[in-house]
């Protein structure tokens, strides 16, 4: 057998780190801190983050109408940044898990744009046959249900639960609103779940701080979402390579 060329057996050249654009469509800046964080501490030195906050909309999504009009917002932030990047980015991760106006961002941009609903119900699916969401917000059950029936994967839901109370009560990781999130998380495994995602930019990071976890896998929908743009911008740039654009 000839020997395989030399070429062949080189090392990679070292990719230069992706540029990811997240996007709080919340106004609050705080929480677009503790993404950022976030997004650091999981991508490390494989990604350069910049995070930023909308300029107009609700303090957090809890309704139809407020989910439109961060759906503009977020559209509007997005065209900004993209406009005024020095160097173009390499992804975008909306840190929504109602995921306003993706569809429109995905129109404009010619990059990866991961939704963390998407990425996370997508990621339980391959985890285990039927996955439940808890998130903050009565109204959300009846909004995410619109969303996952649209995707075709309503009958792999086995309930999504509601915690009580404003999401961002929720960002200081109190004992108690840790012990609500635990509470729903053995409900939805009573449920039916095999797989449980803790769904929403308040509750992002949040299991370490729980008192106990239920034995099935559970999913927080930043990290899933931080994963799949990772691998997206990956598989994006190795296209690109093999390609020559």
């Amino acid at each position: 057998m000839s020997a395989v060329p030399h070429a062949l057996v080189s090392p990679l050249p070292v990719a230069a780190p992706y540029r990811l654009l997240v996007v709080n469509g919340n106004t609050t800046s705080e929480l677009t801190g503790s993404l950022a964080a976030q997004a650091e501490a999981f991508l490390g030195d494989a990604a350069r983050v910049r995070a930023v906050t909308v300029g107009f909309g609700p303090a957090y999504i809890a309704s139809r109408a407020e989910a439109a009009v961060s759906a503009h917002a977020v559209l509007d932030t997005v065209e900004r940044e993209a406009g005024e990047a020095a160097v173009p980015f390499d992804a975008c991760l909306l840190a929504c898990f109602g995921e306003p106006g993706i569809g429109a961002v995905r129109e404009r941009l010619d990059v990866p744009v991961v939704g963390m609903a998407e990425a996370s119900i997508m990621s339980a699916m391959q985890r285990g046959d039927r996955y439940a969401i808890v998130t903050v917000g009565r109204r959300w059950p009846g909004m995410l249900r619109e969303q996952i029936r649209q995707w075709g994967v309503e009958s792999r839901c086995a309930g999504i639960l509601a915690l009580p109370g404003n999401a961002l009560d929720y960002v200081s990781r109190s004992a108690e609103s840790a012990l609500q999130v635990s509470l729903a998380l053995d409900a939805a495994v009573e449920q039916g779940a095999d797989v449980v995602i803790v769904a929403g930019a308040a509750l992002a990071g949040y299991l370490p701080s729980l008192p106990r976890l239920p034995d099935v896998p559970i999913i927080d929908s930043y990290r899933a979402a931080l994963a799949q743009v990772l691998a997206l911008a990956s598989l994006e740039r190795a296209q690109r390579l093999v390609l020559g654009r």
